[in-house]
């Protein structure tokens, strides 16, 4: 039996109708937190990523409060403007997000406060809302500011934005009364910071298999829609297209295997980085290179099933933060994982011990090239590898133990003192 009276406030940055990553988590533990007997208002701003005009205002006024499950989840919309592109727009976008959750968070009455780490200063807005209210801080992790931008380059550690992020990390980890991570790798970087370990929790992202499967080529109506031959050699790419995911570099393999009509790169996606990575594909004449929007979610089988394997990539030195979720998404769609990313690190070891895809040193481009036309000729492996893939989602990566988990989190934090 659940603890009936637990009340949560659930601060987040993107929601369906949203596109974003992790989408489907959220709305996973709100489902879970409903059948628990909880209630959560959720807070987050009118709809920016991949809707229309006409979305955005049917979620600003007539969707601007929203119950789901039976009443137990009501969603927020905060009047909030679109997002941009521009650092400075973006920054300013961040900051005004972080008042109107800080207001919330402090005037409505709840036991919890629950956010994740995007933008990086909620788990700050949650601190100062715990001193001034008392309300207990779940903080889910996601991803290690400002770590994650001295390792992809963009702050040097002595800069003045990475030594505000320091203060900001300290304070959000000194106040959280619980801090779930996603990876054994970041709990070991949080306890090199001196986080107690009584305050660190492992709950690995999750997917729910039951609504992925793999879609046979003949099958897939993508191939047709997008005047793609079904007899090629696919290497499919599909999320953000950002500075981290160090997609430039995946273009710097494709130049290299243009010699090989039958291999193809088909990208779907859109970020910071779109406009340049549609120049570089232009100014190479990279014709083994496509690049889509982003697909809705109901077409994710379909769009991961295109590839004979799937990219999970990052720049070099920023791949510490454990499994992306789409690494489990590609999974249950059957299709082997082909990473260029770190090593080593737990997601290299978790694909190539269990034989679930290969894995290339993020930035060594001629090795991925050469990696690819390796698969090429090992059909059978590839078939191998992505049955492979599938049984280890099933057993190690499902949505049901891993929201119980955050559940019970949760509850022994009522205990705490």
């Amino acid at each position: 039996e659940g603890i009936a009276t637990v009340h949560l406030i659930y601060l987040v940055q993107y929601f369906r109708p949203e596109k974003a990553s992790g989408g489907d988590m959220v709305v996973d533990l709100l489902d879970g937190f409903a059948a628990h007997g909880w209630r959560t208002d959720v807070f987050t701003p009118t709809p920016t990523r991949n809707v229309t005009e006409e979305e955005r205002r049917i979620y600003s006024t007539d969707k601007k409060v929203e119950q789901l499950n039976a009443g137990n989840t009501v969603i927020h919309r905060m009047a909030l403007y679109r997002e941009g592109k521009g650092f400075i727009e973006r920054t300013l976008r961040y900051l005004i997000f972080s008042c109107q959750c800080l207001y919330r968070a402090i005037t409505v009455p709840a036991d919890f406060i629950f956010t994740g780490s995007g933008p990086p200063t909620q788990g700050a807005v949650a601190g100062i809302a715990k001193k001034l209210t008392g309300k207990k801080v779940i903080y889910n992790l996601q991803d290690i500011f400002p770590d994650s931008l001295v390792n992809a380059g963009i702050a040097k550690e002595h800069s003045n934005i990475v030594k505000l992020g320091r203060i900001l990390e300290q304070f959000t980890y000194k106040n959280a009364d619980a801090i779930i991570t996603i990876s054994d790798d970041m709990r070991e970087n949080l306890l090199n910071k001196n986080v107690p370990p009584e305050k660190l929790y492992v709950v690995h992202n999750w997917i729910d298999t039951a609504h992925l499967n793999h879609v046979d080529r003949e099958n897939n109506t993508l191939f047709d829609e997008l005047h793609l031959p079904r007899g090629n050699f696919y290497i499919t790419y599909a999320g953000n297209l950002g500075h981290v995911q160090g997609i430039d570099l995946v273009l710097e393999a494709a130049e290299r295997l243009q010699p090989y009509p039958d291999i193809k790169f088909v990208l779907f996606g859109n970020g910071s980085e779109e406009e340049s990575l549609r120049l570089l594909i232009q100014d190479k004449s990279l014709a083994n290179v496509v690049l889509y929007p982003l697909q809705p979610m109901e077409r994710v089988s379909e769009v991961y099933s295109l590839g004979n394997v799937s990219l999970v990539s990052c720049r070099k030195g920023t791949g510490g933060a454990g499994m992306p979720s789409k690494t489990w998404t590609i999974m249950a769609t059957r299709t082997p994982v082909l990473g260029f990313f770190d090593k080593p690190s737990e997601f290299s070891r978790i694909i190539e011990d269990n034989d679930l895809g290969w894995c290339v040193e993020a930035g060594d481009s001629d090795g991925l090239a050469k990696c690819i036309l390796m698969l090429k000729d090992h059909s059978e492996e590839c078939l191998r590898r992505a049955r492979n893939a599938r049984n280890y989602v099933e057993e190690k990566a499902s949505k049901g133990p891993a929201v119980k988990r955050y559940i019970q989190i949760i509850e022994g934090c009522l205990t705490k003192e």
